[in-house]
């Protein structure tokens, strides 16, 4: 025994100053650990079983997991986690408590994100037995505001709001925009959708350059702002686009200069009801129009409440004053019919979100319907990349009469945008 306590001895003073582990080990053995060392010694002064978890693999493990856990810590000095959000919607629906946090509210229902997995629900509000949040929620209702909490719902229409000490009960299909608040989110995205509640819109943007046998230059540029609050919505589309190509030993060829601005102002009656104004006028270089004009007015009504899904219908009538390159100037009254569509493709194999819109107008000559009209026709589809960005796929059909015979009355272009949504 004192002959095994010298030798153990040597063996320690032999390791100067490091800093060591001894572990009694089963069977008479001894190990020794280096604490920064993925190393170790024993001295067995017994034989041990091969099929048993010796000593020896237990004092291993534990070495590992020292390891690991300084590991672990260094990295969480370096790397702090994320703060993450504990706090927690309640919703009751037909007697299930649902948890997780709403995501948009709308007329017709509540759209909520489960704790339980990815993806949103969307609920009726003839559904929800209860509805309680611990996010504060900027609430924009009938031209006026509010911030708290939603403690409560009514009727299944009302929803009762708490701020400090005061309650205040509004209801449900007034709300015209529901936001997180910007003391939960106070990302740049969400302090712009607080600051501008009534306005969405996006920004599509589209370029191409090819070198070659040909140099083509091709920049497209698409907008659309929408703005919406009580009974009023403003609307306000422009298009730009610029193409050249250049063949070896030709000058450049203009292939596109043109751009349209379209602004159309909605007064609505009743929910669906609505009178409108609008007006947009085209310029086209290489189609010959050097300005063309077309305002008009009318009734129309929107069938749907959902942001992205309805149909409505437009009629009226309108005036159009058309100016040419090489052609004289046209001008002629004429009546109006429009019709525009949206539809959400909520799920449909691996696309979830997509956006299918269209939209036509037709204004023919009261006194001349043969030899003047203007039609257009928009479709669309679009694929969301996340919360601000999209790809969007856009056809467009320009029909008028245009007194060029070699440019003809057709026009149709199909074009790819990466569009920013706000």
């Amino acid at each position: 025994m004192s002959f095994r306590f010298i030798l153990l001895f040597i063996a320690v003073v032999a390791m100067g100053t490091e800093e060591i582990e001894i572990l009694p080990m089963m069977d008479d053995t001894t190990v020794i650990t280096h604490d920064d060392e993925a190393e170790w010694t024993a001295v067995v002064n017994k034989t041990k079983k091969l099929d048993d978890i010796s000593t020896l693999d237990i004092a291993k493990e534990r070495r590992k997991q020292r390891k690991e856990l300084k590991e672990k810590k260094k990295e969480e000095v370096l790397n702090p986690p994320e703060k993450v959000d504990t706090k927690m919607d309640t919703i009751t629906v037909k007697g299930a408590v649902l948890q997780g946090q709403v995501s948009e509210l709308t007329a017709e229902h509540i759209e909520f994100n489960l704790i339980y997995g990815a993806g949103t629900i969307t609920i009726n509000y003839e559904d929800i037995d209860q509805l309680t949040t611990e996010h504060h929620y900027h609430i924009f209702y009938r031209g006026q505001e509010t911030t708290g909490k939603i403690v409560g719902i009514k009727e299944h229409a009302f929803l009762v709001i708490k701020h400090g000490d005061i309650e205040e009960t509004i209801k449900i299909a007034n709300i015209d925009r529901f936001l997180i608040s910007t003391r939960e989110n106070d990302s740049l995205e969400n302090y712009l959708r607080n600051l501008a509640p009534y306005t969405r819109g996006n920004l599509d943007i589209g370029l191409e350059y090819e070198s070659g046998s040909n140099v083509k230059h091709k920049v497209k540029v698409a907008g659309h702002i929408e703005r919406k609050m009580m009974q009023h919505r403003s609307i306000f589309d422009f298009n730009y686009a610029f193409e050249t190509t250049q063949t070896v030993g030709t000058p450049d060829q203009l292939n596109k200069n043109e751009y349209t601005l379209f602004y159309e102002q909605d007064y609505y009656l009743s929910e669906g009801d609505f009178i409108f104004g609008q007006g947009g006028y085209d310029f086209d270089e290489p189609r010959g129009i050097k300005g063309r004009a077309y305002p008009s007015f009318g009734a129309g009504h929107r069938f749907g409440t959902e942001k992205d899904t309805w149909l409505q219908v437009k009629v009226g009538g309108g005036y159009v004053n058309e100016r040419f390159f090489n052609y004289s100037s046209n001008d002629y009254i004429a009546g109006f019919l429009g019709i525009g569509t949206s539809y959400q493709v909520k799920e449909l194999f691996l696309v979830k979100g997509m956006i299918l819109k269209a939209d036509i107008f037709y204004m023919p000559s009261v006194t001349d319907l043969y030899n003047n009209w203007l039609a257009r026709l928009q479709a669309s589809a679009e694929l969301p990349i996340g919360s601000t960005m999209s790809l969007k796929w856009i056809a467009r059909s320009v029909n008028d009469n245009n007194p060029s015979p070699e440019i003809g009355n057709n026009k149709l272009t199909m074009d790819l945008y990466l569009s920013i949504v706000f």
